[in-house]
Protein backbone atom coordinates (compact mmCIF):
# COMPACT_ATOMS: atom_id res chain seq x y z
CA UNK A 1 0.00 0.00 0.00
CA UNK A 2 2.80 2.38 0.90
CA UNK A 3 4.63 1.41 -2.28
CA UNK A 4 1.71 2.65 -4.38
CA UNK A 5 1.77 6.02 -2.63
CA UNK A 6 5.49 6.56 -3.10
CA UNK A 7 5.52 5.44 -6.73
CA UNK A 8 6.21 8.37 -9.08
CA UNK A 9 3.70 9.01 -11.83
CA UNK A 10 4.70 8.16 -15.37
CA UNK A 11 6.08 11.09 -17.27
CA UNK A 12 4.10 12.29 -20.31
CA UNK A 13 5.82 12.37 -23.70
CA UNK A 14 8.43 15.12 -23.70
CA UNK A 15 9.28 17.41 -26.61
CA UNK A 16 6.89 15.66 -28.97
CA UNK A 17 3.64 16.42 -30.76
CA UNK A 18 0.93 13.92 -31.55
CA UNK A 19 -1.95 15.76 -33.20
CA UNK A 20 0.09 17.19 -36.07
CA UNK A 21 -1.10 17.93 -39.58
CA UNK A 22 0.97 14.99 -40.83
CA UNK A 23 -1.30 12.60 -38.90
CA UNK A 24 -4.55 14.48 -39.56
CA UNK A 25 -6.89 12.18 -41.53
CA UNK A 26 -8.86 15.19 -42.81
CA UNK A 27 -5.82 17.03 -44.14
CA UNK A 28 -4.60 16.52 -47.66
CA UNK A 29 -0.84 16.09 -47.38
CA UNK A 30 1.31 15.39 -50.43
CA UNK A 31 4.94 14.39 -49.89
CA UNK A 32 4.79 15.85 -46.40
CA UNK A 33 4.10 19.38 -47.69
CA UNK A 34 1.88 21.47 -45.43
CA UNK A 35 -0.87 23.71 -46.72
CA UNK A 36 -2.41 26.80 -45.22
CA UNK A 37 -5.60 26.72 -43.19
CA UNK A 38 -6.89 29.88 -44.85
CA UNK A 39 -10.56 29.07 -45.72
CA UNK A 40 -10.63 31.46 -48.71
CA UNK A 41 -7.55 29.92 -50.30
CA UNK A 42 -8.82 26.41 -49.62
CA UNK A 43 -12.20 27.30 -51.15
CA UNK A 44 -10.53 28.57 -54.29
CA UNK A 45 -8.16 25.63 -54.46
CA UNK A 46 -5.07 27.80 -54.28
CA UNK A 47 -1.90 26.47 -52.74
CA UNK A 48 1.69 27.54 -52.58
CA UNK A 49 2.67 30.65 -54.51
CA UNK A 50 -0.77 31.19 -56.07
CA UNK A 51 -2.29 31.69 -52.63
CA UNK A 52 -0.06 34.61 -51.74
CA UNK A 53 -0.39 36.35 -55.10
CA UNK A 54 -4.14 36.61 -54.45
CA UNK A 55 -3.56 38.72 -51.36
CA UNK A 56 -0.61 40.68 -52.73
CA UNK A 57 -2.93 41.91 -55.46
CA UNK A 58 -4.96 43.73 -52.79
CA UNK A 59 -2.19 46.31 -52.43
CA UNK A 60 -3.23 47.84 -55.74
CA UNK A 61 -6.13 49.38 -53.83
CA UNK A 62 -5.20 52.85 -52.60
CA UNK A 63 -6.88 52.47 -49.20
CA UNK A 64 -5.16 49.15 -48.53
CA UNK A 65 -1.77 50.56 -49.51
CA UNK A 66 -2.11 53.71 -47.40
CA UNK A 67 -3.42 51.77 -44.40
CA UNK A 68 -0.48 49.38 -44.34
CA UNK A 69 1.95 52.25 -44.88
CA UNK A 70 0.58 53.92 -41.74
CA UNK A 71 1.05 50.73 -39.72
CA UNK A 72 4.59 50.28 -41.03
CA UNK A 73 5.66 53.87 -40.40
CA UNK A 74 4.14 53.83 -36.92
CA UNK A 75 6.72 51.15 -36.02
CA UNK A 76 9.70 51.96 -38.24
CA UNK A 77 9.42 55.66 -37.40
CA UNK A 78 10.39 54.91 -33.79
CA UNK A 79 14.02 54.56 -32.75
CA UNK A 80 15.19 51.08 -31.84
CA UNK A 81 16.88 50.26 -28.54
CA UNK A 82 19.39 47.46 -27.86
CA UNK A 83 19.75 46.18 -24.30
CA UNK A 84 21.61 43.21 -22.81
CA UNK A 85 19.65 40.26 -21.48
CA UNK A 86 21.68 40.27 -18.25
CA UNK A 87 22.90 43.53 -16.73
CA UNK A 88 26.68 43.67 -16.71
CA UNK A 89 29.48 45.90 -17.87
CA UNK A 90 30.33 43.54 -20.71
CA UNK A 91 26.68 43.22 -21.68
CA UNK A 92 26.31 47.00 -21.82
CA UNK A 93 29.36 47.32 -24.06
CA UNK A 94 28.15 44.51 -26.36
CA UNK A 95 24.71 46.09 -26.62
CA UNK A 96 26.27 49.39 -27.71
CA UNK A 97 28.43 47.50 -30.24
CA UNK A 98 25.39 45.65 -31.61
CA UNK A 99 23.57 48.96 -31.95
CA UNK A 100 26.38 50.18 -34.22
CA UNK A 101 26.16 46.97 -36.26
CA UNK A 102 22.42 47.42 -36.86
CA UNK A 103 23.04 50.98 -37.96
CA UNK A 104 25.55 49.74 -40.54
CA UNK A 105 22.97 48.16 -42.87
CA UNK A 106 19.35 48.64 -43.94
CA UNK A 107 17.80 47.60 -40.63
CA UNK A 108 14.74 49.88 -40.92
CA UNK A 109 14.14 48.68 -44.47
CA UNK A 110 14.34 45.11 -43.22
CA UNK A 111 11.72 45.81 -40.55
CA UNK A 112 9.42 47.46 -43.09
CA UNK A 113 9.74 44.52 -45.48
CA UNK A 114 9.06 41.91 -42.80
CA UNK A 115 5.87 43.72 -41.82
CA UNK A 116 4.35 42.67 -45.17
CA UNK A 117 3.42 39.57 -43.21
CA UNK A 118 0.49 41.59 -41.85
CA UNK A 119 -1.20 41.20 -45.23
CA UNK A 120 -0.16 37.72 -46.37
CA UNK A 121 0.51 35.99 -43.04
CA UNK A 122 4.26 35.40 -43.40
CA UNK A 123 7.27 36.98 -45.06
CA UNK A 124 10.69 35.39 -45.66
CA UNK A 125 13.97 37.29 -45.99
CA UNK A 126 17.54 36.17 -46.70
CA UNK A 127 20.56 37.42 -44.72
CA UNK A 128 23.71 38.09 -46.75
CA UNK A 129 26.64 37.81 -44.30
CA UNK A 130 30.04 39.45 -44.63
CA UNK A 131 33.26 40.03 -42.67
CA UNK A 132 33.71 43.65 -41.68
CA UNK A 133 35.99 45.66 -39.43
CA UNK A 134 33.83 47.34 -36.78
CA UNK A 135 35.28 50.22 -34.76
CA UNK A 136 33.64 50.95 -31.44
CA UNK A 137 34.97 53.20 -28.65
CA UNK A 138 38.39 53.34 -30.28
CA UNK A 139 38.71 49.54 -30.66
CA UNK A 140 38.55 47.79 -34.06
CA UNK A 141 37.61 44.14 -34.42
CA UNK A 142 36.59 41.91 -37.34
CA UNK A 143 33.02 40.70 -37.06
CA UNK A 144 30.52 38.61 -39.00
CA UNK A 145 27.72 41.05 -39.75
CA UNK A 146 24.85 41.37 -42.26
CA UNK A 147 25.86 43.19 -45.42
CA UNK A 148 22.19 43.38 -46.38
CA UNK A 149 18.95 41.51 -45.81
CA UNK A 150 16.90 40.80 -48.95
CA UNK A 151 13.16 40.17 -48.92
CA UNK A 152 12.30 37.00 -50.88
CA UNK A 153 9.16 35.90 -52.72
CA UNK A 154 6.81 33.43 -51.07
CA UNK A 155 6.70 31.22 -54.13
CA UNK A 156 10.23 29.98 -53.39
CA UNK A 157 9.37 28.45 -50.01
CA UNK A 158 7.19 25.69 -48.57
CA UNK A 159 6.79 24.08 -45.18
CA UNK A 160 7.15 20.33 -44.86
CA UNK A 161 6.47 18.03 -41.92
CA UNK A 162 7.47 14.39 -41.56
CA UNK A 163 5.86 12.26 -38.87
CA UNK A 164 6.02 14.08 -35.54
CA UNK A 165 8.77 16.49 -36.52
CA UNK A 166 8.36 20.25 -36.32
CA UNK A 167 7.47 22.05 -39.55
CA UNK A 168 10.58 22.66 -41.65
CA UNK A 169 11.13 25.55 -44.05
CA UNK A 170 12.35 24.31 -47.46
CA UNK A 171 13.59 26.18 -50.51
CA UNK A 172 12.23 25.24 -53.93
CA UNK A 173 14.96 24.96 -56.53
CA UNK A 174 15.19 23.94 -60.19
CA UNK A 175 16.52 20.58 -59.15
CA UNK A 176 13.70 20.00 -56.66
CA UNK A 177 10.54 21.94 -57.49
CA UNK A 178 8.20 19.75 -55.44
CA UNK A 179 9.54 19.31 -51.94
CA UNK A 180 12.56 21.64 -52.12
CA UNK A 181 15.80 21.50 -50.15
CA UNK A 182 16.47 22.36 -46.48
CA UNK A 183 17.55 25.96 -45.96
CA UNK A 184 21.02 26.68 -44.48
CA UNK A 185 21.27 27.57 -40.80
CA UNK A 186 21.29 31.24 -39.80
CA UNK A 187 20.32 32.24 -43.32
CA UNK A 188 16.58 32.95 -43.60
CA UNK A 189 14.33 35.06 -41.39
CA UNK A 190 10.60 34.32 -41.49
CA UNK A 191 8.23 36.79 -39.85
CA UNK A 192 4.81 35.21 -39.23
CA UNK A 193 1.47 36.56 -38.03
CA UNK A 194 -1.14 34.35 -36.32
CA UNK A 195 0.94 31.26 -37.09
CA UNK A 196 0.04 27.90 -35.56
CA UNK A 197 1.79 24.57 -35.34
CA UNK A 198 -0.44 23.08 -38.01
CA UNK A 199 -0.44 26.31 -40.03
CA UNK A 200 3.09 27.72 -40.17
CA UNK A 201 2.10 30.06 -43.02
CA UNK A 202 0.09 32.24 -40.68
CA UNK A 203 -3.09 34.21 -41.32
CA UNK A 204 -2.82 37.83 -42.40
CA UNK A 205 -5.40 40.55 -42.87
CA UNK A 206 -5.84 39.60 -46.51
CA UNK A 207 -8.59 37.19 -45.51
CA UNK A 208 -10.65 40.05 -44.03
CA UNK A 209 -9.71 42.55 -46.76
CA UNK A 210 -10.50 40.44 -49.79
CA UNK A 211 -14.27 40.92 -49.83
CA UNK A 212 -14.47 44.66 -49.12
CA UNK A 213 -11.85 45.28 -51.84
CA UNK A 214 -13.75 42.97 -54.21
CA UNK A 215 -17.08 44.72 -53.57
CA UNK A 216 -15.42 48.13 -53.82
CA UNK A 217 -14.00 47.33 -57.25
CA UNK A 218 -17.41 46.18 -58.43
CA UNK A 219 -18.98 49.34 -57.02
CA UNK A 220 -16.41 51.59 -58.71
CA UNK A 221 -17.04 49.80 -62.03
CA UNK A 222 -20.80 50.30 -61.70
CA UNK A 223 -20.25 53.93 -60.69
CA UNK A 224 -18.12 54.50 -63.76
CA UNK A 225 -20.80 53.06 -66.01
CA UNK A 226 -23.38 55.22 -64.31
CA UNK A 227 -21.34 58.36 -64.88
CA UNK A 228 -20.69 57.38 -68.47
CA UNK A 229 -24.42 57.01 -69.07
CA UNK A 230 -25.92 59.74 -66.92
CA UNK A 231 -23.07 62.11 -66.41
CA UNK A 232 -23.85 63.80 -69.72
CA UNK A 233 -27.32 64.38 -71.18
CA UNK A 234 -28.57 61.78 -73.68
CA UNK A 235 -29.71 63.19 -77.05
CA UNK A 236 -33.26 62.28 -77.93
CA UNK A 237 -34.52 62.71 -81.48
CA UNK A 238 -38.09 62.57 -82.73
CA UNK A 239 -39.43 62.31 -86.25
CA UNK A 240 -42.92 62.61 -87.70
CA UNK A 241 -44.96 59.50 -88.26
CA UNK A 242 -44.80 60.04 -91.98
CA UNK A 243 -40.98 60.05 -92.02
CA UNK A 244 -39.33 57.88 -94.62
CA UNK A 245 -36.53 55.43 -93.83
CA UNK A 246 -34.10 57.89 -95.40
CA UNK A 247 -35.28 60.65 -93.05
CA UNK A 248 -34.99 58.26 -90.08
CA UNK A 249 -31.45 57.38 -91.15
CA UNK A 250 -30.61 61.08 -91.36
CA UNK A 251 -31.87 61.60 -87.79
CA UNK A 252 -29.88 58.62 -86.54
CA UNK A 253 -26.68 59.92 -88.09
CA UNK A 254 -27.38 63.33 -86.57
CA UNK A 255 -27.77 61.87 -83.07
CA UNK A 256 -24.59 59.89 -83.43
CA UNK A 257 -22.76 62.96 -84.66
CA UNK A 258 -24.17 64.98 -81.77
CA UNK A 259 -22.73 62.55 -79.30
CA UNK A 260 -19.29 62.73 -80.93
CA UNK A 261 -19.03 66.33 -82.12
CA UNK A 262 -21.72 68.20 -80.16
CA UNK A 263 -23.14 69.87 -83.30
CA UNK A 264 -25.73 68.57 -85.80
CA UNK A 265 -27.86 69.75 -88.69
CA UNK A 266 -31.25 68.20 -89.35
CA UNK A 267 -34.08 68.80 -91.88
CA UNK A 268 -37.04 70.88 -90.88
CA UNK A 269 -39.53 68.97 -88.80
CA UNK A 270 -36.87 66.95 -86.97
CA UNK A 271 -36.54 67.67 -83.23
CA UNK A 272 -33.69 66.76 -80.84
CA UNK A 273 -33.94 66.97 -77.05
CA UNK A 274 -31.47 66.29 -74.23
CA UNK A 275 -32.50 63.88 -71.48
CA UNK A 276 -30.88 64.72 -68.13
CA UNK A 277 -30.78 62.58 -65.01
CA UNK A 278 -33.47 63.45 -62.47
CA UNK A 279 -31.39 62.29 -59.48
CA UNK A 280 -30.92 64.95 -56.80
CA UNK A 281 -28.36 65.33 -54.08
CA UNK A 282 -24.59 65.47 -54.14
CA UNK A 283 -24.01 61.82 -53.24
CA UNK A 284 -25.15 58.81 -55.20
CA UNK A 285 -25.75 55.24 -53.98
CA UNK A 286 -22.53 54.26 -55.75
CA UNK A 287 -20.53 56.83 -53.81
CA UNK A 288 -22.09 55.73 -50.53
CA UNK A 289 -21.25 52.13 -51.42
CA UNK A 290 -17.58 52.92 -52.14
CA UNK A 291 -17.22 55.03 -48.97
CA UNK A 292 -18.71 52.22 -46.90
CA UNK A 293 -16.17 49.76 -48.32
CA UNK A 294 -13.34 52.22 -47.64
CA UNK A 295 -14.43 52.49 -44.00
CA UNK A 296 -14.57 48.70 -43.82
CA UNK A 297 -11.02 48.44 -45.20
CA UNK A 298 -9.57 51.02 -42.80
CA UNK A 299 -11.35 49.46 -39.83
CA UNK A 300 -9.72 46.12 -40.64
CA UNK A 301 -6.24 47.64 -41.00
CA UNK A 302 -6.24 50.42 -38.39
CA UNK A 303 -8.86 49.14 -35.98
CA UNK A 304 -11.35 51.99 -36.43
CA UNK A 305 -13.17 53.99 -39.05
CA UNK A 306 -11.38 57.19 -40.08
CA UNK A 307 -14.61 59.15 -39.81
CA UNK A 308 -14.88 58.48 -36.09
CA UNK A 309 -18.54 57.45 -36.13
CA UNK A 310 -18.30 55.99 -32.65
CA UNK A 311 -16.93 57.29 -29.40
CA UNK A 312 -19.33 60.05 -28.49
CA UNK A 313 -18.00 63.56 -28.69
CA UNK A 314 -15.45 64.49 -31.31
CA UNK A 315 -12.60 64.85 -28.79
CA UNK A 316 -13.42 61.53 -27.16
CA UNK A 317 -13.57 59.80 -30.55
CA UNK A 318 -10.18 61.25 -31.49
CA UNK A 319 -8.64 59.98 -28.24
CA UNK A 320 -10.21 56.59 -28.81
CA UNK A 321 -8.75 56.32 -32.30
CA UNK A 322 -5.32 57.39 -31.02
CA UNK A 323 -5.37 54.75 -28.28
CA UNK A 324 -6.32 52.01 -30.74
CA UNK A 325 -3.59 53.09 -33.14
CA UNK A 326 -0.96 53.02 -30.40
CA UNK A 327 -2.08 49.58 -29.24
CA UNK A 328 -1.81 48.18 -32.77
CA UNK A 329 1.60 49.79 -33.28
CA UNK A 330 2.93 48.42 -30.00
CA UNK A 331 1.61 44.93 -30.86
CA UNK A 332 3.25 45.07 -34.30
CA UNK A 333 6.51 46.23 -32.71
CA UNK A 334 6.48 43.49 -30.08
CA UNK A 335 5.78 40.75 -32.62
CA UNK A 336 8.50 42.02 -34.97
CA UNK A 337 11.00 42.31 -32.10
CA UNK A 338 10.25 38.73 -31.07
CA UNK A 339 11.04 37.51 -34.59
CA UNK A 340 14.28 39.52 -34.85
CA UNK A 341 15.50 38.60 -31.36
CA UNK A 342 15.04 34.88 -32.02
CA UNK A 343 16.81 35.03 -35.38
CA UNK A 344 19.02 37.89 -36.57
CA UNK A 345 19.98 39.39 -33.19
CA UNK A 346 20.71 35.96 -31.69
CA UNK A 347 22.78 34.96 -34.73
CA UNK A 348 24.94 38.10 -34.60
CA UNK A 349 25.63 37.55 -30.89
CA UNK A 350 26.47 33.85 -31.38
CA UNK A 351 28.74 34.39 -34.39
CA UNK A 352 30.75 37.15 -32.68
CA UNK A 353 30.82 35.96 -29.08
CA UNK A 354 28.67 38.81 -27.73
CA UNK A 355 26.54 38.71 -24.64
CA UNK A 356 22.87 37.95 -25.48
CA UNK A 357 21.02 41.14 -26.37
CA UNK A 358 17.51 42.19 -27.29
CA UNK A 359 16.25 44.85 -29.67
CA UNK A 360 12.89 46.55 -29.38
CA UNK A 361 11.01 49.68 -30.31
CA UNK A 362 8.86 51.41 -27.72
CA UNK A 363 5.75 53.16 -28.97
CA UNK A 364 4.84 56.01 -26.63
CA UNK A 365 1.94 58.39 -26.88
CA UNK A 366 3.03 61.87 -27.85
CA UNK A 367 2.38 64.24 -24.97
CA UNK A 368 0.38 67.38 -25.48
CA UNK A 369 2.84 69.88 -24.02
CA UNK A 370 0.38 72.75 -24.26
CA UNK A 371 -2.30 70.88 -22.33
CA UNK A 372 0.22 69.73 -19.73
CA UNK A 373 1.49 73.27 -19.18
CA UNK A 374 -2.05 74.62 -18.79
CA UNK A 375 -2.77 71.95 -16.20
CA UNK A 376 0.41 72.77 -14.29
CA UNK A 377 -0.49 76.45 -14.37
CA UNK A 378 -3.95 75.79 -12.93
CA UNK A 379 -2.51 73.62 -10.15
CA UNK A 380 0.06 76.30 -9.35
CA UNK A 381 -2.70 78.86 -8.93
CA UNK A 382 -4.23 76.60 -6.29
CA UNK A 383 -1.13 77.09 -4.15
CA UNK A 384 1.05 74.16 -5.22
CA UNK A 385 4.60 74.36 -6.58
CA UNK A 386 6.31 71.87 -8.92
CA UNK A 387 9.69 70.63 -7.86
CA UNK A 388 12.72 71.19 -10.04
CA UNK A 389 13.10 67.43 -10.54
CA UNK A 390 9.49 67.12 -11.67
CA UNK A 391 9.82 69.97 -14.16
CA UNK A 392 12.93 68.40 -15.71
CA UNK A 393 11.30 64.97 -15.89
CA UNK A 394 8.25 66.35 -17.69
CA UNK A 395 9.73 69.05 -19.91
CA UNK A 396 13.35 67.92 -20.35
CA UNK A 397 16.72 68.26 -18.67
CA UNK A 398 17.44 71.49 -20.55
CA UNK A 399 15.13 73.37 -18.17
CA UNK A 400 16.33 74.75 -14.84
CA UNK A 401 14.95 77.13 -12.23
CA UNK A 402 15.70 80.82 -12.64
CA UNK A 403 18.01 82.40 -10.11
CA UNK A 404 16.12 84.36 -7.47
CA UNK A 405 16.43 88.12 -8.00
CA UNK A 406 18.68 89.96 -5.56
CA UNK A 407 16.43 91.87 -3.16
CA UNK A 408 16.74 95.61 -3.30
CA UNK A 409 17.59 96.91 0.18
CA UNK A 410 15.21 99.34 1.71
CA UNK A 411 16.39 102.91 1.12
CA UNK A 412 17.92 104.49 4.17
CA UNK A 413 16.39 107.82 5.04
CA UNK A 414 18.68 110.66 4.17
CA UNK A 415 18.47 112.34 7.49
CA UNK A 416 19.75 115.95 7.90
CA UNK A 417 22.96 116.41 9.77
CA UNK A 418 22.16 117.92 13.08
CA UNK A 419 24.66 120.66 13.62
CA UNK A 420 24.13 123.97 15.41
CA UNK A 421 26.45 125.59 12.94
CA UNK A 422 24.32 124.45 9.99
CA UNK A 423 20.69 124.65 11.04
CA UNK A 424 17.75 124.06 8.81
CA UNK A 425 17.19 126.78 6.30
CA UNK A 426 13.76 128.34 6.55
CA UNK A 427 12.24 130.89 4.22
CA UNK A 428 12.01 133.47 6.99
CA UNK A 429 14.32 134.26 9.90
CA UNK A 430 17.99 134.46 10.31
CA UNK A 431 19.72 131.60 8.58
CA UNK A 432 22.75 131.88 10.78
CA UNK A 433 20.86 131.45 14.04
CA UNK A 434 18.05 128.88 14.26
CA UNK A 435 15.07 129.60 16.39
CA UNK A 436 13.71 127.42 19.20
CA UNK A 437 11.52 125.31 16.90
CA UNK A 438 14.48 124.49 14.65
CA UNK A 439 16.51 123.36 17.62
CA UNK A 440 13.72 121.14 18.95
CA UNK A 441 13.00 119.51 15.58
CA UNK A 442 16.67 118.90 14.86
CA UNK A 443 17.12 117.35 18.27
CA UNK A 444 14.32 114.87 17.58
CA UNK A 445 15.55 114.12 14.09
CA UNK A 446 18.88 113.10 15.52
CA UNK A 447 17.07 110.13 17.06
CA UNK A 448 15.18 109.21 13.86
CA UNK A 449 17.43 106.32 12.87
CA UNK A 450 17.18 104.76 16.31
CA UNK A 451 13.41 105.12 16.20
CA UNK A 452 13.10 103.54 12.69
CA UNK A 453 15.40 100.59 13.36
CA UNK A 454 12.80 98.46 15.24
CA UNK A 455 10.36 99.07 12.35
CA UNK A 456 12.62 98.26 9.39
CA UNK A 457 14.64 95.39 10.87
CA UNK A 458 11.88 92.69 10.55
CA UNK A 459 11.11 93.75 6.98
CA UNK A 460 14.80 93.64 6.03
CA UNK A 461 15.13 90.17 7.56
CA UNK A 462 12.05 88.95 5.65
CA UNK A 463 13.50 90.10 2.32
CA UNK A 464 16.82 88.40 3.04
CA UNK A 465 15.02 85.15 3.96
CA UNK A 466 12.93 85.28 0.76
CA UNK A 467 16.09 85.61 -1.34
CA UNK A 468 17.79 82.69 0.43
CA UNK A 469 14.81 80.29 0.19
CA UNK A 470 13.64 81.35 -3.27
CA UNK A 471 10.19 82.34 -2.06
CA UNK A 472 7.55 83.35 -4.57
CA UNK A 473 5.74 86.69 -4.39
CA UNK A 474 2.66 84.99 -3.02
CA UNK A 475 4.66 83.29 -0.25
CA UNK A 476 6.34 86.64 0.61
CA UNK A 477 2.97 88.36 0.96
CA UNK A 478 1.71 85.54 3.19
CA UNK A 479 4.59 86.15 5.64
CA UNK A 480 4.35 89.97 5.60
CA UNK A 481 1.65 90.33 8.33
CA UNK A 482 3.80 88.34 10.72
CA UNK A 483 6.78 90.65 10.05
CA UNK A 484 4.64 93.73 10.66
CA UNK A 485 3.48 92.30 13.96
CA UNK A 486 7.10 91.88 15.01
CA UNK A 487 7.94 95.54 14.22
CA UNK A 488 8.15 97.83 17.24
CA UNK A 489 5.75 100.47 16.04
CA UNK A 490 5.19 101.75 19.57
CA UNK A 491 8.65 103.33 19.78
CA UNK A 492 8.16 105.00 16.42
CA UNK A 493 4.80 106.43 17.47
CA UNK A 494 6.24 107.78 20.69
CA UNK A 495 9.17 109.45 18.91
CA UNK A 496 6.89 111.15 16.39
CA UNK A 497 4.59 112.29 19.17
CA UNK A 498 7.46 113.81 21.17
CA UNK A 499 8.71 115.69 18.10
CA UNK A 500 5.31 117.13 17.27
CA UNK A 501 4.65 118.08 20.92
CA UNK A 502 7.99 119.84 21.29
CA UNK A 503 7.40 121.84 18.16
CA UNK A 504 3.96 122.97 19.32
CA UNK A 505 5.26 123.92 22.77
CA UNK A 506 8.15 125.87 21.35
CA UNK A 507 5.97 127.78 18.97
CA UNK A 508 3.38 128.61 21.66
CA UNK A 509 5.84 129.79 24.32
CA UNK A 510 7.96 131.85 21.95
CA UNK A 511 11.25 130.33 23.14
CA UNK A 512 14.19 132.52 22.40
CA UNK A 513 16.91 131.51 20.03
CA UNK A 514 19.59 130.06 22.17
Amino acid sequence: MSDDKTKKPELPPLDSEVATQASDPFSTVFMGLMRTNDPLLIERGLHGSEAHELYRDLRRDGKVFSGFQKRKLAVVGRDWTVEPVAESDQGTRDAALLDDVLGGFNFDQLCSGLMDALLVGWQPAEVVWTLKDITHEGTTRQMVVPARVVRRSHRRFVYAQDNDQAPELRLLTRSDMQRGVPVPARKFIVHRVNAEDDNPYGLGLGLQLYWPVYFKRKGVLAWTKFLDRFGLPIPWGTYPASATPREKGTLFDALRAFTADGMVMTPEGTMIKLLESQMSGSATPHQAHVEFMDDWIMEVILGQSPRGKSGGAMAAAANEREDVRLELSQADSDLLSETLNSTLIQWICELNGLEPCLVYRKVDKEEDTKAESETDKNISELGFQMTEEGAKAKYGEHWERKAAPTPTPLPTAQLPVVNNANPADFAEGDAAAPDAIDRLVNAELSQWRQAMEPMTAPLQALLEQAAAEGLTARQLLDRLPKALDDAHTLELTQALTRTAFAARVGAASGVENG
